[in-house]
């Protein structure tokens, strides 16, 4: 009964999460605790098949509940394929949040199993409950939302359940106890090992000694997670031709989790022209032609048509993705409605929002603390901000002259918007945007946490080059009749001196992909007199800098008297004195790691210690070290004692090392005896030198510290003899 407890806890406690971002928690808390009272009060009224007929119209009728709750202009996107495509999704990777109405969604599910574990308890069945709630649990794994903490607890129950319900007698209890304690903990190892990388996951790009660009952690598909330290690559990306500066959007997050966001709904094929913003707006052609293989298609906000592709979808965000990336070489163009509204007029806007957009675009975890928006709104007061566009300009405001720009950051516990305004005191974009996104929603603002590229570098009237260091993160907020609305917290000055930086640094190297015809700089300027060339910093092209005020690093070849990258690589917003020494870290090649390297992560060293300790626990119950006690043992020199101790030791070490090449010595069996049926089996003389000594000291009470030395020198020899390699040099 406790292991099914335990394991139910754990499926429901992800359950509850989820719920928890989404809202709903104390709704699905009720159903679920309906369904189980009710499955235990039928456990002896209807049979186990009744039973399951029950559960499978439970599950039926949840699912109708939630395609009935989808909106109708969505349901279109449900057919039999896009259903089969998205369980199969679900089960390599898919996190349930990524769900259209994920809430409603865990409200038709979880009443399923939690009912047929009540029923299963009710019979008594205690292992037919641990299994449908542990797989519950394993679906939620493989979805990635269910933690480490929660696989752990959920395999443990299944074991608790099962083994103890085998162990019904002392006697099994006895025998078997040992055993089912190793199981559990060889269970308790691979499940967080399977949560340690989670289904789907793969290795994001630019990755170098365990840090991702910035780039790359921008670029995740319908999940985004924070993460702590990133790097700047300043290769090429586009070439992008337009008549308009814009940052160039590639994708828009609805759902913010606490500690990343998620963009729900489907995909559809773009068939014809896309809807543009409610509002004034001029029409603008860019061309985007590819320098590296890409699927995304940055472009100014907001995108209506694309030519020169091949098939293109469209989210329900109107963020485009190519479903073929396109080649180096390869160009697209796409015609983009660019909002043309006097701020004027976005302050006196209406606060009418569309229910959907209100309802998706200020959610907020339930667990988001009052003190997000209690500080939110002294920023507002104080500014003396009405409309949301005033309100926003103000936190966006705040933000920028608050916190400092790093590329160094610790990654912090809890909620990161939270964390961020109150405990940090720097950041870079992906903070800056992720909390101006969560205060504007504890005001009740619709806001969307949108990702693309800042402009890149100029270089003629209408052409940028865009490099994976352009990778950008900033808001939009929704103003009725107008649309989406742009706004950018992050410190535009010092995030740019990083990344000029960063790109006269990989020029000074002679880094490869960071330039194209028209970017790349006539000449690299000699470093004044008196002033140290730069160091070479990394040569993988992918390190980051420090926010800094770097000399005369303008992007354009050159090299300030400092070089920030040498003084380990990413900073946190200081420039190391002149004539300091640089890291040992800092070497060609990208390690950026230090001389001392990590430290590892609390968790990953329990961990391993546990793993350790279910090596030697297997060990000893297998007998593997007693046979390595057998083979070893007698190779120790040990620490001399006195002589009787020393012969009884010697002896105590041949008849191991006999046991593992002849037999053991049997019960009742004296040290003579045995030693003479071992010489009849071909044993060397020189156990009868250990044997002498042995009875010396055992039974006469007396023998010399020459008889006990020469006792464990023939030990020794006998037992390097067996080593490959060295036994042929000790005859």
């Amino acid at each position: 009964m406790i292991g099914v407890a335990v394991v139910a806890a754990a499926y429901l406690a992800v359950f509850f999460q989820v719920t928890n971002v989404v809202g709903g928690t104390g709704r699905t808390a009720a159903v679920v605790a309906v369904a189980g009272l009710g499955g235990v009060a039928l456990a002896r009224a209807v049979g186990e098949r009744t039973a399951l007929w029950l559960a499978g119209l439970l599950f039926a009728a949840g699912l109708a509940g939630y395609f009935l709750a989808i909106p109708e202009s969505q349901r279109a996107l449900f057919t039999l394929r896009s259903v089969t495509l998205d369980l199969l999704a679900l089960s390599t990777g898919l996190s349930v949040l990524r769900l259209a109405l994920a809430d409603v969604w865990v409200l038709a599910v979880a009443p399923v199993p939690t009912f047929l574990v009540g029923y299963f308890v009710g019979r008594g069945r205690h292992v037919a409950a641990a299994a449908v709630a542990g797989g519950t649990l394993g679906f939620l794994v493989l979805t990635g939302d269910a933690e480490t903490g929660a696989a752990v607890a959920g395999v443990v129950g299944i074991a608790l359940a099962i083994g103890l319900s085998t162990l019904s007698t002392p006697s099994r209890r006895r025998g078997h106890a040992g055993t089912f304690a190793l199981v559990v903990a060889a269970m308790v190892v691979a499940s967080a090992t399977v949560t340690v990388i989670p289904a789907g996951a793969a290795e994001p790009l630019g990755l170098d000694r365990g840090t991702p660009t910035l780039e790359s952690s921008l670029s995740g598909d319908d999940e985004l997670a924070v993460v702590g330290t990133t790097r700047l690559s300043p290769k090429v990306r586009y070439t992008i031709e337009s008549p308009v500066e814009r940052n160039w959007h590639t994708g828009a997050y609805d759902t913010y989790t606490g500690d990343g966001w998620v963009r729900t709904g489907e995909r559809s094929a773009v068939n014809g022209t896309l809807p543009g913003p409610p509002g004034e707006a001029e029409a603008v052609d860019v061309t985007i032609t590819a320098e590296t293989e890409s699927t995304a298609l940055p472009a100014p906000w907001k995108a209506v048509s694309v030519d020169g592709a091949g098939a293109v979808e469209v989210d329900e965000r109107g963020s485009l993705r190519l479903a073929e990336p396109l080649e180096p070489g390869e160009s697209v163009t796409v015609t983009s409605r660019v909002l043309d509204a006097d701020p004027a007029t976005l302050r006196n806007a209406s606060t009418d929002y569309p229910a959907a957009i209100e309802e998706r675009y200020t959610q907020l975890p339930e667990s988001t603390p009052d003190r997000v928006g209690e500080r939110t709104e002294e920023i507002v007061a104080a500014a003396n901000a009405d409309s949301p566009y005033e309100q926003a300009a103000a936190i966006e405001s705040y933000l920028r002259s608050e916190y400092e720009y790093s590329l160094t950051v610790e990654r912090p516990e809890g909620d990161v918007a939270d964390a961020f305004l109150f405990e940090m005191d720097a950041g870079y974009c992906v903070y800056f945007a992720t909390t101006m996104a969560a205060m504007l929603r504890s005001q009740g603002i619709p806001t969307r946490f949108e990702t693309g590229y800042t402009s890149g570098e100029q270089v003629s009237e209408d052409e940028y080059v865009v490099r994976g260091q352009n990778a950008h993160a900033w808001v939009s907020i929704y103003v009725p009749d107008h649309g989406w609305v742009a706004f950018d917290p992050t410190p535009s000055g010092p995030r740019d001196e990083v990344r000029e930086t960063r790109l006269a640094e990989a020029r000074a190297e002679g880094a490869e992909n960071v330039d194209t015809e028209a970017s790349a700089p006539d000449r690299t300027p000699e470093p004044a007199p008196n002033e140290p060339e730069a160091d070479a910093g990394s040569a993988d092209g992918d390190t980051g800098a420090s926010n800094s005020t770097a000399g005369n690093a303008t992007g354009t070849g050159a090299v300030g008297p400092v070089d920030i990258a040498r003084f380990g690589g990413e900073q946190t917003g200081t420039v190391p004195p002149a004539g300091a020494s640089a890291t040992a870290g800092s070497t060609a090649g990208g390690n950026d790691d230090g001389a001392l390297g990590s430290i590892p992560d609390p968790k990953t060293a329990v961990y391993w210690l546990l793993v350790a300790a279910l090596g030697v626990a297997g060990a000893r119950r297998t007998g593997l070290t007693g046979r390595a006690s057998r083979r070893v043992g007698p190779l120790l020199p040990g620490r001399r004692r006195g002589p009787i101790a020393d012969a009884e030791r010697a002896f105590a070490d041949l008849e191991r090392l006999l046991a593992g090449r002849y037999r053991e010595r049997r019960p009742g069996e004296t040290p003579r005896n045995y030693v003479d049926a071992i010489r009849t089996l071909g044993a060397d003389e020189r156990v009868e030198t250990v044997a002498t000594a042995y009875e010396h000291a055992a039974y006469a009470g007396s023998v010399t510290r020459a008889e006990a030395d020469a006792a464990r020198r023939a030990v020794r020899r006998l037992a390097l003899e067996r080593v490959p390699l060295i036994g042929r040099f000790v005859r």
